[in-house]
């Protein structure tokens, strides 16, 4: 039935989302940020030549007071600092606008969407297993982690606001520690979230179908899970560049160009992420109920799946 309908009609998720990338990467990178982008771009192509001082020009050649401000400060202060120096400033001012137009986005939606679809359960206690005690497992971990890890997050950033002390130290130091267990967890929630991949392995694969959820994605939900990989994966790496910077204590003026470009790709992955976790958040939680018991049980009843998710309990059967 759907297939005989329009192309936009089919991939409306997939259009209507790039298309808000496009003005998003307009607005961050154009607009909201100062960076140099062109400065950037040069930065990187020496980074994998293994140069990453931040220097496009070799430091012999620069002149008495250039050497001393890029010892200090190091190089191009103005081309990625402000992303950093700004940040209890600009961030404080602009991200509860970002938030509250999200919020907003998710409202308008669950009016438009009539509220929470009901999903009629005759029979409760004809219950079926749809998730492993392993799975369980990691999702709870990470739903846990992801949530303490964006507290603590914004509790740096919003430093000017929260004020300093022994708690704002240990949620930063925490911060650190959660976001480096976080990394295996992010991984493997990849891999059992990795649904598509029976659109390529062999129907008579029984290893992947006890690893894999069960069931396949609807366009958002697919989108959600890609974002997690995509704006999971800066997290991960930046995240764990900053710490790994500083504990292996490197001389500031030799990393402290690279230490702002990681900044700015963490922010940016986190700001992006966040909104792609409340969507998902609303289509787990709020749209429809009764996901969180499932994944604590790991059972539900059978006439739940097979309203939400009928492609699961196919899954489930076989």
């Amino acid at each position: 039935m759907e297939a005989n309908k329009g192309f936009f009609y089919r991939n409306k998720a997939y259009i209507l989302v790039g298309f808000g990338f496009i003005l998003l990467t307009y607005w961050y990178f154009w607009l909201a940020s100062i960076a140099d982008i062109k400065y950037i771009e040069r930065f990187i192509l020496r980074m994998l030549h293994g140069d990453f001082t931040g220097l496009l020009q070799p430091y012999e050649s620069l002149g008495h007071y250039q050497k001393m401000v890029a010892g200090l400060f190091g190089p191009h202060y103005k081309a990625i600092a402000p992303e950093d120096v700004r940040a209890f400033l600009d961030r404080q001012e602009l991200l509860p606008w970002v938030f509250a137009v999200e919020f907003a986005a998710f409202f308008i939606a669950f009016i438009v969407q009539k509220g929470r679809k009901k999903v009629v359960v005759n029979n409760p206690e004809d219950r079926v297993q749809i998730y492993s005690l392993f799975q369980r497992i990691v999702i709870l971990l990470n739903i846990l982690m992801v949530i303490y890890i964006f507290v603590t997050g914004f509790s740096i950033t919003f430093g000017n606001w929260t004020g300093g002390g022994e708690i704002a130290r240990f949620m930063r130091k925490t911060h650190e520690i959660v976001g480096l267990f976080w990394i295996p967890v992010w991984f493997v929630v990849t891999v059992i979230a990795f649904k598509d991949i029976k659109y390529f392995i062999r129907p008579s694969s029984k290893l992947w179908k006890k690893i894999i959820l069960p069931g396949s994605y609807e366009p958002m939900k697919r989108i959600n899970y890609y974002m997690f990989v995509i704006f999971g994966f800066v997290l991960v790496v930046s995240g764990f560049l900053l710490w790994y910077f500083f504990a292996a204590g490197e001389p500031v003026a030799t990393t402290i160009q690279l230490r702002r470009l990681l900044l700015f790709m963490h922010f940016m992955g986190s700001a992006i992420l966040s909104f792609f976790l409340l969507e998902t958040v609303y289509t787990y939680f709020i749209s429809v109920g009764g996901y969180l018991p499932a994944v604590i049980t790991g059972k539900a009843p059978r006439e739940y799946i097979k309203q939400v998710s009928p492609s699961a309990l196919k899954e489930i059967k076989e």
